[in-house]
């Protein structure tokens, strides 16, 4: 399975500059669904939701932060 990480925006810079991150889902059940051959989106969380949230807390539930995927890769700006 291969996922198509989105790339940072305004939106994820604004975040940084303040020390909050953006987290991002793959869509559910897209594994069982279409195999191990399949193409996926990974799904950014909302703005207004991760400006919302408190710095340093866990990402909701089904939800990663692009830095434990990739390490160093949140760090754009």
């Amino acid at each position: 399975m291969t996922i198509k990480l989105p790339k940072p925006d305004i939106c994820d810079k604004l975040l940084s500059l303040i020390g909050k991150k953006r987290a991002l889902r793959i869509p559910p059940g897209i594994y069982e669904r279409f195999g191990p051959y399949v193409y996926g989106q990974a799904e950014k969380e909302s703005f207004w939701r991760a400006l919302g949230r408190p710095k340093n807390e866990d990402p909701p539930e089904g939800w990663v932060y692009l830095d434990e995927i990739i390490p160093g890769e949140n760090h754009h700006g």
